[in-house]
C-alpha cells in the first residue's frame, strides 16, 4: 500500500481532473479522496472523475478557501487529491444519502450503500472517513457507532465553503449532495491509527448554558450569551463588526466542554462561535445542551501552529514502534486556518517534518470528527483530526 497526492489550479473541471489523472499511475490505484474549493461546479467534478477514473471508488468534499498537501498550502480555486494504491486483499466502499426527516435512516442508507459497494456485508471496517454537510454531525456519529456495535475509528470533516453561505457539497462514487452524509468504509490492506485534539487550554472563566436552541446558546448563567462571551474575552463592540463576528475573530477563544477525563485531567471538545443571533445569543458549529458546563478556552499562536504536527505524531506513536508511515488524511478547522493565515505555511512545514515529506492531504472544514484519547468519538470545532496509514517495516 502507498499514497500519492496531486493538485491543480486549472479552473475547468474536466481539464483539472484530466491533469490529476495524468499524474497518477493507474497500477493498483484503488481509491481517490478529492477536495475542492467552492469556485468549481461540483457536478462537473463528479462527471469528470467518473470519466477519467471509471473503475475507481472516490469520495470528495468542498473545502474552505484552500487545501493543504505535502506540496504546500494551496489557495483556491484548487482541486487536490490523495490517491491510495493497494494490493492483496482490500476493499474501499463509498456511500451517500441526502438528509431526510430521519437522520438514522440517512446514515443507514449511506452505510448500506458503502457495505454493498465494498462487497463486505456485515464486516467491520478498519476506518471510516466521514464527510457530511454541517448540522447533524452528533447524530450521525451516534448512529454509526450503534450500527457496528463497536467503535470503528472515525475521521471526518464537515464540508465547507468560503464564506459560510451554504455553498458546500459532498460526493462519492455514486452521486453528490449539498445536504447530506457521505462516507468511505476502509477495508485496506494496512491499518490506520487516528488522533483527535483540541489544541487549546482551559481558562479560569466559565458558566452554565442555561438556555439553548439547537446550535445556539441563548443564555449563559441566565444572562444573554453574547454579552457574557464578550465580557469573558474582553472584546469591545468596535472590535466586532457584525459581519465578521465571530468566525475568524474567536478562533483563539472557543467554548469548551469536558469530553472525558484521563489520569484525573479533563480533555475538551470545542464549539466555535460563528455569528450572533438577533436576541443576543451565539450560533455555533456544534450543539450544546442546556445545563452543560462551558469553559472559555484559549490557544496561543505558537500552540495553534504546532498542534497539527503534534496530532500526527500522537496518531503514529500510539503503538507503532515497528511501523513505517505510508500516508495521512488530516482534517483541519477552517476557522483555525483563517486565524493563522499568514503562518499556515509553518503548519505545513511542521507536518512535513513530522512525516518526512510523505503524502498527506488536508481540507479545511466547518466541523471535525474523530476519536478522543479516552476512546469515544466526538464532533467539535477548531479541532485537528488525523488518520495515518502504516505498515510493518520490511525485513
Amino acid at each position: 500500500m502507498h499514497c500519492q497526492t496531486t493538485f491543480t489550479y486549472i479552473t475547468d473541471e474536466h481539464l483539472a481532473i484530466a491533469k490529476i489523472h495524468s499524474e497518477l499511475n493507474a497500477a493498483n490505484l484503488c481509491h481517490l479522496i478529492c477536495y475542492y474549493t467552492e469556485e468549481y461546479d461540483f457536478t462537473a467534478i463528479h462527471e469528470a472523475i467518473l470519466k477519467y477514473f471509471p473503475d475507481i471508488s472516490f469520495h470528495g468534499a468542498s473545502s474552505c478557501q484552500a487545501i493543504m498537501t505535502n506540496s504546500g498550502y494551496h489557495k483556491g480555486p484548487v482541486i487536490a487529491a490523495l490517491a491510495i494504491f493497494d494490493s492483496g486483499q482490500y476493499a474501499y466502499g463509498t456511500g451517500i444519502a441526502t438528509y431526510n426527516t430521519s437522520i438514522k435512516a440517512s446514515v443507514n442508507k449511506a452505510l448500506n450503500m458503502a457495505l454493498h459497494h465494498a462487497e463486505c456485508p456485515g464486516e467491520v471496517p478498519n476506518l471510516i472517513l466521514l464527510h457530511s454537510t454541517p448540522g447533524k454531525e452528533e447524530e450521525i456519529i451516534e448512529y454509526i457507532d450503534n450500527r457496528f456495535g463497536t467503535l470503528v475509528p472515525i475521521i471526518g470533516g464537515s464540508a465547507a465553503d468560503n464564506h459560510i453561505e451554504g455553498n458546500w457539497s459532498i460526493m462519492t462514487t455514486q452521486t453528490y449532495e449539498q445536504s447530506g452524509v457521505s462516507l468511505t468504509l476502509f477495508y485496506s490492506s494496512q491499518p490506520a491509527a487516528i488522533a483527535f485534539s483540541a489544541g487549546h487550554s482551559p481558562t479560569e472563566l466559565g458558566g452554565i448554558a442555561t438556555k439553548t436552541q439547537g446550535r445556539c446558546i441563548l443564555e449563559i448563567d441566565h444572562q444573554p450569551a453574547l454579552g457574557v462571551y464578550r465580557k469573558w474575552t474582553k472584546y469591545h463592540e468596535q472590535h466586532l463588526a457584525r459581519d465578521s463576528f465571530l468566525f475568524t475573530n474567536t478562533s483563539a477563544y472557543p467554548l469548551g466542554r469536558v469530553a472525558g477525563n484521563l489520569y484525573g485531567r479533563p480533555y475538551y471538545k470545542l464549539s466555535h462561535p460563528v455569528r450572533e443571533t438577533d436576541d443576543g445569543g451565539i450560533e455555533l458549529f456544534s450543539a450544546v445542551n442546556e445545563g452543560e458546563a462551558l469553559t472559555l478556552m484559549q490557544g496561543s499562536r505558537e500552540q495553534l501552529i504546532a498542534r497539527a504536527a503534534r496530532v500526527v505524531s500522537s496518531a503514529f506513536n500510539q503503538k507503532l514502534e515497528d511501523s513505517q508511515k505510508i500516508g495521512v488524511i488530516n482534517i483541519f478547522c477552517a476557522g483555525s486556518m483563517l486565524h493563522l493565515k499568514q503562518d499556515i505555511n509553518a503548519v505545513c512545514d511542521q507536518i512535513n517534518q513530522e512525516l518526512d515529506n510523505l503524502p498527506f492531504i488536508c481540507p479545511f472544514t466547518f466541523g471535525e470528527q474523530g476519536r478522543f484519547i479516552g476512546g469515544e468519538h466526538g464532533h467539535g470545532n477548531l479541532m485537528i483530526s488525523s488518520a495515518i496509514f502504516h505498515k510493518l517495516y520490511e525485513k
